[in-house]
């Protein structure tokens, strides 16, 4: 009987494998919900690079999704965290991060298209929103502070809004985590997860495979290990959205209790990373 992290990483690594050629990580979801997922698609390979007129941020809507779109910014921007996240990019001219929404991609979100300048500074990243963004509640092993929400969507309608917005952080998250660490590294630990994910498919999922044992030791640890890092760093992200927005909600302490819950449960390891006795104003919950 596979455990709960076992099930899920076996889907992740199918996806992996699967996303026609590009690096891939992807949610921890069972196959039968990974239209909820959020998907991380990395390029270790992107070529192209941002033309020089095109800066800040650029909005590739659909007419059809447009007013569900406004919902989901105007909620991001209704609190301090959401501006200061969105302005850092809207106003930076050495930067091009665009958002979509697709009429495929459902309830899940996606980063990919990241491009680098010669120095190795992260230039561009798109970020792809599902239509149904406001709906489906990731799996809370690897998402802890989104997942949070789900206890709450028949009490109160006005989560759905919130929750795509969290969404919005979350994949936001991953551009501003990628722009700080080393790019070098970052593209060598996407083609070697690739390698590896492809061989651990091959082999019946033999761990022990010395070939696997070799890239983790080039890589420094398991591939899932280093991509569960770069997640629980965007859920840090959405955590920061979350709690400001909610903070004068009936509900927000039991958002704050169940993400505590679900971080001690599955992320007990990056618990301190999820501490919010340092977000100013928040509210006092009892455990």
């Amino acid at each position: 009987m596979l455990s709960m992290k076992r099930y899920p990483v076996i889907a992740f690594v199918f996806v992996f494998c699967t996303a026609g050629g590009a690096a891939s990580t992807i949610s921890a979801f069972p196959f039968s919900s990974l239209e909820h997922h959020s998907e991380v698609i990395f390029d270790p390979f992107a070529s192209h690079l941002r033309p020089a007129d095109e800066f800040g941020i650029k909005e590739v809507i659909p007419k059809e999704f447009l007013p569900r779109y406004q919902k989901w910014k105007d909620e991001l921007l209704a609190t301090e965290y959401g501006r200061s996240l969105w302005d850092s990019y809207a106003g930076n001219r050495e930067f091009l991060l665009t958002i979509k929404v697709s009429g495929s991609r459902k309830f899940g979100a996606g980063t990919d298209n990241f491009e680098w300048d010669s120095n190795g500074k992260l230039i561009a990243a798109t970020v792809t929103l599902g239509k149904d963004l406001d709906k489906g509640f990731p799996d809370p092993v690897y998402y802890p502070v989104m997942n949070s929400l789900s206890s709450q969507s028949e009490l109160h309608g006005s989560s759905h809004g919130i929750l795509a917005a969290t969404k919005l952080a979350h994949e936001i998250g991953h551009v501003a985590f990628t722009s700080e660490i080393n790019s070098s590294l970052f593209r060598k630990q996407n083609k070697l997860m690739e390698s590896y994910y492809k061989i651990f498919l091959a082999n019946g999922l033999n761990t022990r495979d010395p070939r696997l044992i070799a890239l983790e030791k080039e890589l420094g640890g398991q591939p899932i290990a280093i991509w569960e890092d770069r997640e629980y760093w965007s859920e840090v992200s959405a955590m920061r959205y979350l709690v400001e927005k909610i903070g004068n909600e009936s509900f927000y302490c039991a958002v704050i209790n169940k993400i505590k819950r679900n971080v001690s449960e599955f992320a007990r390891n990056y618990k301190a990373r999820f501490e919010m006795n340092n977000i100013a104003g928040r509210p006092a919950c009892a455990d």
